[in-house]
């Protein structure tokens, strides 16, 4: 009897006992106890490696990493959530991108990899307000033509924006490191804007290489704009076909100005063709008279392909001869001008606020 007194006695204690040798050789009592372990190992593993899918799967079971990341969404992965609308005119379809992946492709057909950070943000911000603009202008007052789009633009000619797939076959194996600098560029000022003083964004109007001086926004497009104004870009010289030259023969010129009117009747003499020129300070041509006819700086352009509307025109050895300045409209941002002032050691806030006046940057 006292055995079995004493056998019972010694059985409980040894059920009393096992889990206090349970918890002592680590065995989870509770899914409590490991939860801080999980989550500073889905913490730290987020924070080294996003990228990698193995890590990223194993560190799924700890769901409060997604949750905390939900919450505490930065003001830049909410403008990378918008998407600009592109009417793609050689298929008629509606293409939807991020703002961000917008940027990269954007940044990419404005300007080679190759330039200096600071003009490849500088560049960034001002494509970025500029296509902004014309997104809040067709919320606030919708052009059917686009049909429900931002804007157009030919995809399949490589217009406006680069694909990625784009931008593998245009650097081949260049891709890697050009595709670094133009996502360092944009990643750096992603959300970045240009306001004018009543703090609306501006008209960011830019282009390749100036007549050595921007042109006034009255000048060339006729309409007055406070920060669109003419403004020293001295470097615009170094850039590679500064200066162009072509020319046409009589029968070529007669040809060309015949697209721009029909009725156009030319002296006899080729050497009387041309009349009166008027120019801008900076120097392109914003009236020519020919044949007794008068026609804009940008109708020659457009008629005799030339780079830009700061021409010269000559007639010698039975030629009509042009010489050009610049590449492009010539109003606000020069793209060569740009990197001329990076090269100097300029920041893209000085850059944007020297051919954009009197603006401010803001998220």
């Amino acid at each position: 009897m006292r055995k079995r007194i004493f056998m019972a006695i010694f059985c409980f204690l040894v059920m009393a006992a096992l889990p206090l040798l349970s918890a002592k050789n680590g065995i989870a009592l509770s899914d409590n106890e490991i939860t801080p372990t999980l989550s500073t190992e889905s913490s730290a593993a987020a924070k080294s490696d996003k990228s990698s899918p193995e890590k990223s799967d194993k560190t799924e079971p700890a769901g409060n990493t997604e949750s905390s990341d939900k919450e505490e969404t930065s003001d830049s992965d909410k403008k990378s959530e918008q998407k600009f609308k592109i009417l793609d005119t050689s298929s008629d379809k509606i293409i939807s991108v991020s703002d961000r992946e917008f940027c990269y492709g954007a940044l990419a057909y404005e300007m080679p990899p190759s330039f200096e950070e600071e003009a490849l943000k500088a560049q960034t911000v001002a494509l970025y307000t500029y296509f902004c603009r014309l997104r809040n202008i067709q919320k606030e007052t919708p052009d059917d033509d686009l049909k429900g789009a931002d804007f157009s633009a030919n995809l399949s000619e490589n217009q406006f924006y680069l694909s990625d797939e784009q931008l593998r076959k245009k650097w081949g194996n260049l891709y890697d490191d050009s595709i670094k600098k133009i996502h360092s560029a944009v990643d750096s000022v992603f959300g970045k804007v240009l306001t004018d003083t009543n703090g609306e964004l501006i008209d960011a109007c830019y282009h390749a290489i100036s007549s050595g001086t921007t042109e006034n926004a009255k000048d060339i497009f006729g309409k007055d704009c406070e920060y669109l104004i003419a403004v020293p870009s001295p470097t615009d010289i170094n850039a590679p076909d500064y200066l162009t030259k072509c020319s046409f023969t009589k029968d070529e010129f007669k040809e060309k100005i015949s697209s721009l009117s029909k009725d156009i009747k030319l002296p006899e003499k080729p050497e009387n063709y041309i009349g009166a020129i008027k120019r801008t300070p900076s120097g392109s041509v914003t009236e020519i008279t020919i044949g007794g006819e008068k026609f804009t700086g940008s109708d020659i352009r457009s008629a005799f392909g030339l780079r830009s509307a700061a021409f010269e025109i000559n007639y010698a050895d039975n030629k009509f001869s042009f010489t050009v300045k610049g590449y492009g409209h010539g109003v606000g941002l020069s793209q060569w001008g740009a990197q001329g002032m990076a090269k100097q050691g300029a920041g893209y806030e000085e850059i944007l606020k020297h051919y954009y006046q009197k603006v401010k940057i803001k998220n």
